[in-house]
Parts: C-alpha cells; structure tokens; sequence
C-alpha cells in the first residue's frame, strides 16, 4: 500500500527568502500545494528558483475539507503540502487543520514545519524582546484588548486590516481620555518583509486617522504600557468613576468588591449581571473576566443604557446588554450557560431565577444582594428549601454595615450607609 505523506508547512513572515531551508526541501518534494493566494506566489518563486515549479502543482484551497474533498476526487495525490502564514503555532489556521479532517487523513505521515512569525521578525525590527509580550488576535475574532493592554507591559496585535487599525486608535485614545491607560507606545506594522514594509511610531490619534495607502495591506499592532507595572489586579474602581443617575441603584463600592470576590470569578467566566442598574458590577466583573464573556440584563430600558454608557466609558469589549425581564432573557437559546451570576434586583421572581440558574449550569456560582428583610426572608426559604433536595451547597450570609466619614468643619463624622445582605453559594451537581 501506498505511503501518503500530509506536510503542515509555516512559510514565514511573507517572503520567500525568509522561508528556512528545511521548508524549502520540502516543497520541493510534494507533488501538490495548496495555500492560499498570497502564499503561493511565494511558494511558486521558490519553486522557479529550484527548477521545480512544473513537478509540482499548486491549488489555490486553504480549508480544510476543501482541500480534503480535492484529494478525494484525485487520488494519485499522495504527497501533499500546505502553506500557512507565519508560523505553524502561531495563530495559524494549521492548528486546526488536522483535526478537522482527522477521519479524512487517518493513517496519513504528518509532518509539521514551522516558519517565522511576524510577531518574532517585529521583535527583531524594533530591536526589542518579545519574550514579555501578550500575543493576541483581531484577525476573524474579537478581543477585550483595552482590558489586556490594561493589565500587561507589552501586548501584540494580529490584526484583520485597516479597520481595526482605527477601531483601536479610537478605543486607545478614549482610554487615556478616561484615564484607564496611561504612558503607552504604538508600532505598526505593515506588509513585513516586503519591499513596501512600513514600521511606525504613532500616537493613538494618529492611529485612528489612519488612511491605508494599499489594499490588502496586512497590519501587526505592538501597545507598550508602561503604567501596566502600576495596575492592581484585584477590582479598584470608586463610585464615582461610573456615570451615575439619581434615581438608577448601583452596588457601592464596598458591597461591589467583597460581591465580587465571593463569586470567584476567572478570566474566562461566563457571567450575569440580572438587574444590572448603573453597570458597576459589570464593569467590574467584564475587567476580571477578560477572556471571558459578561451578560448584563435589566428590564429597565433607561437602567440598560446607563449599563452600556459605563461599559463604553471603560472601552470593554466582552460584554452583551440584554433589554429583558431575567426569566425571558434566559430562554435565548443562544446566551450561553452561566458559570457565574450576580443577582442585585429581581422584580419579585427571585426563585424563578435562581432555579433557571441551576437548570442552565447546575453547577453555577451565584452571589445576591439584598437591602429589604422581605427579600433575604424570601432568599432564606429558597436556601432551605434547595439544600434540603441537595441541589445547592457552600451558602454563606453576610450582613455589611458600612459607614464613610464626614467632614464637618473640623471635624470627621460617620455617616451609616444601608445595611446590605450578602448572600452566596454555588449549584450541586
């Protein structure tokens, strides 16, 4: 039986003089390649260098069951390449090749090639080490990249095209406008390794401005942040950080953070936010969850809108605002089952809630609010009556008295604050 051979082949930053020569040899060993447009004019370059182009045929195809559907229909293929940009691990589509077609290409030879990838060639370029850096892709995804930049020295961008270009220029110089960054540094690249490559230094303005001089034209986007090393990683913001409404509630301050810290939450938490007011909670949660994906819910069409107000202000990318009652919102068959959820209003339907909850993740962390004994009394029935058919486990209730202090003349006088329950526990598989 005839061997067959399936090399996934990194061709580097774009030209072909950049490719390594192991890559080389084997291109010129396949009988067949396929890659997208761009790739291969490079590889036929290669190949009319090493007097190979008429051996070995090239198919414009990149996905995957594309190409498998190709080999199909031709058989006698049994040596094949494919070209991805850059490199193999890289945010490359080769990543994901194999196992789409793993039943299609089950006892193939798999052999994986890697190339250099623009972020290791821009490194070089600007003299700088890229060891430090956060890699990140706008290129067919989204990305909660002010949050990232936020958090990290030096973050690097793979992006689609000049939109997104302006769209982080904009979302860059709002940042600093509100004061979420402070000290960055832009580098864009463009066309790298090109006869027309352009690196420059450009103000957040200036980015946003930014007019594209050739189509297609690939960018990458390098954001240094010096005031990154200052950043806490624990939520900071003060009440008055948020645009506020008089008669909007918003969790203050206190009661925010330690709501927040009983729910536990990870970069990559799915989380509600059912009644979400002024958005604090939010916000506070969309900058911890950054990987992850936020669902602020209201029936209140003016309390929604002041959400997404806060939500803009802190340039958040990963969070949905849903105009609906809790319950409604919850049979949208495309919102996703919470890992966590923050209950600071419930118009009555407390246990309808908290038992949808666990019926979309029986495992789900929920955290709840309450300033009126009617509602801890109606929180406390459900308690008992969830622990008793073990569906629930780890309750916690806390009463938070607050006060803050007062000038008055000379003097500082507390001023008590509501008190406020703070209930917590999670779902019991």
């Amino acid at each position: 039986m005839t061997e067959k051979h399936l090399t996934l082949i990194g061709i580097g930053v774009g030209n072909e003089i950049l490719l390594t020569e192991k890559a080389k040899s084997a291109l010129l060993k396949v009988q067949i390649v396929f890659g997208a447009k761009r790739l291969l004019c490079s590889v036929q370059k290669i190949l009319s260098s090493k007097n190979g182009s008429e051996s070995v045929h090239t198919e414009e195809l990149y996905r995957a069951v594309d190409i498998a559907s190709f080999l199909s229909e031709n058989p006698d293929f049994t040596n094949v390449a494919v070209v991805f940009s850059g490199d193999t691990g890289f945010f490359s589509g080769a990543s994901g090749f194999f196992k789409e077609t793993s039943v299609f290409f089950d006892g193939w030879i798999l052999e994986i090639i890697n190339g250099i990838s623009s972020a290791v060639y821009f490194a070089s370029k600007l003299q700088k080490s890229w060891q430090g850096w956060k890699f990140l892709s706008l290129h067919g995804a989204k990305c909660n990249f002010i949050e990232e930049i936020r958090k990290n020295p030096a973050c690097f961008f793979i992006l689609s095209g000049v939109e997104d270009v302006k769209s982080l220029g904009e979302k860059l110089e709002r940042a600093e406008k509100n004061k979420i960054l402070s000290e960055i540094k832009c580098y864009l690249g463009s066309n790298l390794s090109y006869p027309d490559e352009k690196i420059l230094q450009l103000t957040p303005s200036k980015l946003k401005n930014f007019e594209e001089v050739k189509k297609s034209t690939l960018y990458v986007l390098l954001v240094e942040h010096e005031g990154a090393k200052k950043q806490s990683v624990l939520p900071i913001l003060h009440d008055e950080d948020f645009i506020r409404l008089e008669k909007i509630p918003m969790t203050k301050q206190e009661i925010r953070q330690i709501s927040i810290c009983a729910l536990g939450l990870s970069e990559h938490s799915v989380f509600y936010d059912i009644g979400s007011g002024t958005g604090s909670v939010t916000v506070e949660a969309a900058r911890i969850a950054t990987e992850g994906q936020v669902y602020a819910i209201d029936c209140s069409e003016e309390a929604l809108l002041l959400t997404q107000r806060n939500v803009e202000k802190f340039c958040l990318e990963n969070v949905s605002c849903i105009l609906s009652e809790a319950v409604k919102a919850f049979e949208n068959e495309n919102l996703p089952p919470p890992s966590h959820a923050f209950i600071g209003g419930s118009k009555g339907n407390l246990v309808g809630i908290c038992q949808i909850l666990l019926q979309k993740n029986p495992s789900v962390k929920i955290v709840a609010n309450f300033v009126s004994i009617e509602g801890i009394c109606e929180m406390q029935a459900f308690l008992k009556s969830a622990e008793a058919s073990g569906i629930i486990e780890n309750v916690e209730i806390r009463q938070i008295a607050v006060s803050r202090a007062l000038k008055a003349g000379e003097f500082n006088l507390m001023k008590a604050q509501n008190p406020v329950w703070v209930v917590s526990f999670s779902g019991k598989e």
